[in-house]
């Protein structure tokens, strides 16, 4: 059973899906960071699967969802909403290194926290659908940060996403109520506003993905061939530089999670059982 809750995490209104017993191994879900993204939309049909044999987190991340939507504008929008994931963790009483799983923007959110040490630290593994970290987007990847509100234009943005399939419809009705929530429009843009000439400042010089340059822990790549938002082999980049690299194709868009779970969560399990097991870890 996967329930729902909504908690205050550091005076931030948190909403986190839980399931499984907290015996076992921990894993946290990451969701997208299109329009209208949460935990429920992104990894609703996963979690029951993956709660059989692990403890699953999935949590609306700032900005996102029925979470808090607040951001920082003082830095990038990686570290500060992981931080808030593992506060969380904290208070649910997560002790033990977690396995991070996240799509899209979500699994750039996890191969980030891998470039900070006391970050890394907390992270038994890292499987990313679709997350690059964030270079390597296209053209089309870019066409979904514009949102013009309607339920309409939040067809187009899951029709980008993932494939046909049975739930279609109802992915978009439910991406659609969330991107309506108070906030959720104003947190996500706000990033983008204009500042006078004066107060423009020069980010420092991203050295990713560099910085992943001896990081040993596990990672697991997916790359979908019909994956029109990233560069065609862009896994390869990563595995050049990541010391314990897998990597599988799976032959859908941007998101199988959403379209295809029980298809995805079987490659996340074989490889969570890997890592379990260090012989067939080799």
């Amino acid at each position: 059973m996967i329930s729902t809750e909504t908690v205050l995490v550091n005076d931030l209104e948190t909403r986190f899906l839980e399931g499984g017993s907290p015996d076992n191994p921990t894993v946290v879900f990451l969701h997208d960071g299109a329009w209208g993204a949460s935990s429920d939309v992104t990894w609703g049909d996963v979690l029951p699967l993956a709660a059989e044999s692990f403890h699953v987190v999935a949590v609306d991340m700032l900005g996102f969802g029925g979470s808090a939507k607040a951001v920082r504008l003082d830095q990038a929008p990686f570290g500060f909403r992981l931080r808030h994931v593992l506060a969380l963790l904290d208070r649910l009483g997560v002790t033990e290194p977690v396995h991070l799983v996240g799509n899209s923007f979500g699994g750039s959110v996890a191969l980030r926290a891998l470039t900070v040490p006391e970050l890394r630290d907390r992270i038994a593994s890292v499987t990313t659908i679709s997350g690059t970290g964030g270079p390597w987007r296209t053209a089309a990847g870019a066409a979904l940060g514009r949102f013009d509100g309607t339920r309409e234009d939040t067809a187009r943005i899951v029709g980008l996403l993932c494939d046909d399939f049975e739930g279609l419809e109802d992915q978009v009705d439910r991406r659609h109520a969330w991107a309506k929530a108070p906030g959720h429009f104003a947190a996500t843009m706000a990033i983008h506003t204009p500042v006078p000439e004066p107060l423009k400042f020069q980010p420092p010089a991203d050295s990713f993905p560099a910085s992943l340059s001896g990081v040993d822990t596990p990672v697991l790549l997916f790359e979908c061939v019909r994956d029109a938002l990233v560069e065609r082999g862009w896994t390869k980049h990563l595995v050049d530089v990541l010391e314990h690299c897998d990597v599988v194709e799976i032959d859908h868009m941007h998101s199988p999670n959403i379209s295809h779970p029980q298809e995805t969560w079987a490659h996340i399990e074989g490889f969570l059982a890997r890592q379990a097991d260090p012989v067939r870890a080799r």
